[in-house]
């Protein structure tokens, strides 16, 4: 006789092998069963795994990309508010050199076309610099020593001609 086979009572006798195997030992076959599973898990699992870190990937790209824009957008605000602070600073610092220059060497002086002398120069006073100029009844009423033909027009030269004398 043969394991694992089953014989017919009829005759002729036959042997056949059954298709499932016969559970006479259901440890066995619990076991097996156990590893199918353990084994159909563990490639759950790391498929799993990978669609996560594939998707962690994705996301760290995305949020990297609008980091790096938000960071290129500011600083490009900085820029052009420090491109702009520097012309403003520019602007003043002109603004300065004029206004010292003024100081210095007195209002702006002109020639006429077709006037009657051209190195006769009228003077061209400032817009803004009438807030510091003495007028001209100040200086009359300054001037104590009874010369009243000297008439000085600008500060400048009102503060020079009081240093020399």
């Amino acid at each position: 006789m043969r394991t694992g086979c089953f014989r017919t009572k009829a005759e002729p006798q036959l042997y056949y092998a059954p298709t499932k195997p016969l559970e006479e030992d259901t440890t066995e076959a619990e076991q097996r069963r156990e590893q199918v599973w353990a084994q159909a898990y563990l490639e759950w699992k790391a498929g799993k795994r990978q669609e996560v870190s594939e998707y962690q990937k994705e996301i760290e790209e995305r949020y990297l990309g609008n980091v790096e824009k938000e960071l290129e957008r500011w600083q490009n605000a900085r820029k052009a508010g420090k491109a702009n602070n520097e012309a403003m600073n520019l602007q003043e610092t002109m603004d300065k050199e004029l206004e010292t220059h003024r100081m210095e060497h007195g209002p702006k002086k002109r020639k006429i076309p077709g006037g009657k002398d051209e190195e006769e120069e009228d003077e061209v006073e400032d817009i803004n610099g009438g807030e510091d100029e003495i007028t001209i009844d100040d200086l009359l009423e300054e001037g104590g020593d009874g010369n009243n033909k000297e008439v000085v027009t600008d500060t400048a030269e009102a503060v020079e001609g009081d240093i020399k004398h």
